[in-house]
C-alpha cells in the first residue's frame, strides 16, 4: 500500500507549443485515494476498514499513506495544480484538516480508522 502512495507528486511531458517547439511541462500525477487502491488489489473499501481494525500493522501503514496523500493534495494546490474549490472540498473530506469532516464523516474507512486509533490510545493509556 506504501508503494502506491509514495508516489512522485508530478512528472515531466515533453509538448509542442504554439510556434511548434518542444517544451517540458510538469504535469501533475492523479492523487491515489483508498478506493482506488482497494480496486488495484481487488478488494472493496470495506475490506481495508475491517483490516484496519484487525491489523495494527495495516493501520500503521493507513496512517502513513493517509499523510503522503494529504501532503500530495497540499503540495499541488498551493502550486496551482487544482481547483481551489474542489480542494477545499478534497481537503476536508479526505484529510483531517477540518474537525467536522473528521466527527461528521459518512466515509468509513475514516471512521474506522478513528475507532482504532481510539481504541489503540485507550489499550496504551491503560498499560501505563
Amino acid at each position: 500500500m506504501f508503494e502506491f502512495f509514495n508516489i512522485p507528486h508530478t512528472f515531466e511531458k515533453r509538448v509542442a507549443d504554439k510556434n511548434n517547439l518542444e517544451k517540458s511541462v510538469e504535469i501533475p500525477n492523479i492523487l491515489p485515494t483508498f478506493e482506488k487502491f482497494a480496486v488495484n488489489i481487488g478488494v472493496c473499501t470495506e475490506t481495508l476498514i475491517k483490516w484496519c481494525r484487525e491489523h495494527t500493522e495495516f493501520l500503521e501503514t493507513y496512517k502513513k499513506c493517509q499523510a503522503l496523500q494529504k501532503d500530495m493534495l497540499n503540495d499541488l494546490a498551493l502550486r496551482g495544480f487544482y481547483n481551489a474549490t474542489y480542494t477545499a472540498f478534497a481537503a476536508k473530506n479526505l484529510t483531517d484538516m477540518c474537525k467536522e469532516s473528521l466527527t461528521n464523516s459518512n466515509n468509513e474507512l475514516r471512521d474506522a480508522y478513528l475507532k482504532a486509533m481510539s481504541e489503540l490510545t485507550n489499550d496504551k493509556m491503560g498499560k501505563q
